[in-house]
């Protein structure tokens, strides 16, 4: 194993020995059948998120590759686009992974 696998593998630890899912990149479960009906949403938002997981039937998790700084809004619309959908959802949750800024656009 090299340098960097060690440090994933030791950032990543705590959440397969907690069980918790939140605030990791790591998948999850997540129904087929929940997903084949949010695919026109999926499809909108595109590149820009993968579906990692959904939790207690309503919340969605997913690994967010776009700007910091559009994280919130873009969660929003997310929602918006699953409700769109005829799917119940109580929350969105976009998963950064260690990056928590983009310094390539900051002012």
């Amino acid at each position: 194993a090299g340098t960097s696998e060690a440090y994933l593998a030791s950032k990543t630890a705590i959440y397969k020995e907690k069980g918790v899912l939140t605030g990791s990149t790591l998948p999850g479960k997540a129904d087929p059948e929940v997903v084949a009906k949010i695919q026109p949403a999926l499809d909108v938002l595109g590149d820009v998120v993968e579906l990692l997981s959904i939790e207690q039937d309503t919340v969605f998790r997913f690994k967010y590759h776009g700007l910091i700084k559009n994280k919130r809004g873009m969660s929003a619309w997310a929602g918006v686009l699953i409700r769109n959908c005829d799917v119940d959802c109580t929350g969105v949750v976009f998963e950064t992974g260690f990056r928590k800024r983009d310094p390539a656009y900051d002012g």
